[in-house]
């Protein structure tokens, strides 16, 4: 599924949701509960669950890169 502009696989999600604190815990649970293909996060959602994946373990390395990449480029769009 899509979460913040970045394709994510569920057993991710799954693995993200655990770690992340309500209401964000909640509405990646129920994307997944619910096939969700896309998940629309707020700028404060985004940022928790950026914070979250400074200190997830291993298995989420790749998307804490997706995510922060992303997050990099929307920066620097954002100045333009």
């Amino acid at each position: 599924m899509m979460i913040g502009g970045v394709w994510v696989d569920d057993r991710h999600v799954r693995a993200l949701a655990a770690i992340v604190d309500r209401p964000v815990r909640r509405k990646l649970e129920q994307a997944v509960l619910f096939r969700a293909q896309i998940v629309a996060m707020t700028r404060d959602e985004k940022t928790a669950v950026l914070a979250a994946l400074e200190r997830a373990p291993a298995e989420l390395a790749e998307v804490r890169e997706l995510l922060f990449a992303d997050e990099n480029w929307r920066e620097g769009r954002r100045s333009f």
